[in-house]
């Protein structure tokens, strides 16, 4: 049975004060504004993606919202990762928007758009490392060996 405890509330403490408010979005409204796809969803959708860009609406995306996206977009849409990439940078900028790791996500959407045998999750874990000052990363894939900086290292 895990505990709950002082250090718990400390950190969702702290969470709350990176969101300024913000409400949490899923991955599904993302989608459906990305997409266009479900008529209804998407234009509710797009609305508030609308206020968001404007910043009259704070919304806040974990990390795991954008590899969900990624991975639908991309193995389940077909959608090349250069429009995915572009996509998600553009809603990485809006002003209402807010998430954990906003460097690291667009580090990584940069690093994922030119390191075609890369993944996503590869290059988030890079940059992150990289950002953490961390200069070296426990990693079976050889591909890692691509990112200047963060020295791949075989356990």
């Amino acid at each position: 049975m895990m505990r709950y405890g002082s250090a718990s509330q400390k950190s969702v403490e702290q969470l709350n004060s990176k969101t300024n408010g913000a409400v949490l979005i899923d991955t599904n409204v993302f989608l459906r504004h990305l997409l266009d796809d479900i008529p209804e969803h998407s234009r509710r959708a797009n609305k508030l993606f609308a206020d968001v860009m404007k910043g009259d609406v704070r919304v806040y995306a974990p990390s795991t919202v954008f590899f969900e996206a990624v991975y639908v977009l991309t193995r389940h849409k077909g959608v090349p990762v250069a429009d995915v990439s572009a996509a998600l940078h553009i809603l990485l900028n809006y002003p209402g928007f807010e998430t954990d790791h906003r460097e690291a996500l667009g580090g990584a959407l940069s690093l994922w758009n030119t390191q075609g045998p890369l993944s996503f999750a590869d290059c988030f874990h890079l940059v992150l490392a990289k950002q953490l000052g961390m200069d070296r990363i426990y990693a079976f894939d050889g591909k890692m060996d691509r990112f200047p900086g963060v020295e791949r290292v075989d356990p």
